[in-house]
């Protein structure tokens, strides 16, 4: 009878070695532009979520404090930053969010938060449209001024696109610009 003895030169041959390398190198290929359309899109959704988040805070810190609460936009490269901070009436001057002199909220608190978001013009507010800015009344929680309604639109290089969207009462919302890839759940704006 024959006992069953190990080779001693089992393992992997180079031709078997390369064959799985370039299938592995295949398989990373494909997998790539659908990571970063992924990260790209979470990124997208992130910016957009702390900007609703500071328009939160500020509309609870009005309350809170029973004050006049400024939310600035402003553009800083090609991204942006938005904050809040108290004031004495709508004319005056809010914080400086690049800067962060913003006490009750802002973001980014740094522009690596941002990744790859952009800010596509000018955040538009009020009417004309021209202002970066609006302010929240402490007695009601809406806007001081319900005209001063308006949006800032939001985008990546892969073409996915935001607009989140400030109504009279200080709520925010969002939608899929036209041109812009759309993230799920978000509806086209009209």
């Amino acid at each position: 009878m024959r006992r069953y003895r190990p080779d001693s030169n089992s393992g992997f041959t180079m031709v078997e070695l390369m064959v799985t390398l370039a299938v592995l190198a295949i398989l990373v290929a494909l997998a790539l532009p659908s990571f970063r359309d992924f990260a790209e899109r979470a990124w997208l959704r992130g910016a957009a979520d702390n900007v609703a988040s500071v328009i939160g805070t500020a509309k609870e810190e009005s309350i809170k404090r029973d004050s006049l609460v400024k939310v600035n936009f402003k553009a800083v490269g090609t991204g942006f930053c938005v904050g809040a901070a108290t004031v004495a009436t709508p004319s005056v001057a809010g914080c400086d969010c690049s800067a962060g002199a913003c006490p009750l909220a802002a973001y980014p608190a740094n522009g690596a938060e941002l990744h790859a978001v952009r800010l596509v013009g000018t955040p538009a507010f009020g009417s004309p449209t021209s202002d970066t800015d609006f302010v929240l009344d402490p007695k009601t929680a809406m806007l001081a001024d319900v005209n001063d309604t308006g949006s800032v639109e939001l985008d990546v290089p892969r073409g996915f696109g935001i607009r989140v969207l400030v109504n009279a009462m200080g709520r925010v919302s969002t939608c899929t610009p036209s041109g812009k890839k759309g993230l799920s759940g978000v509806d086209a704006c009209p």
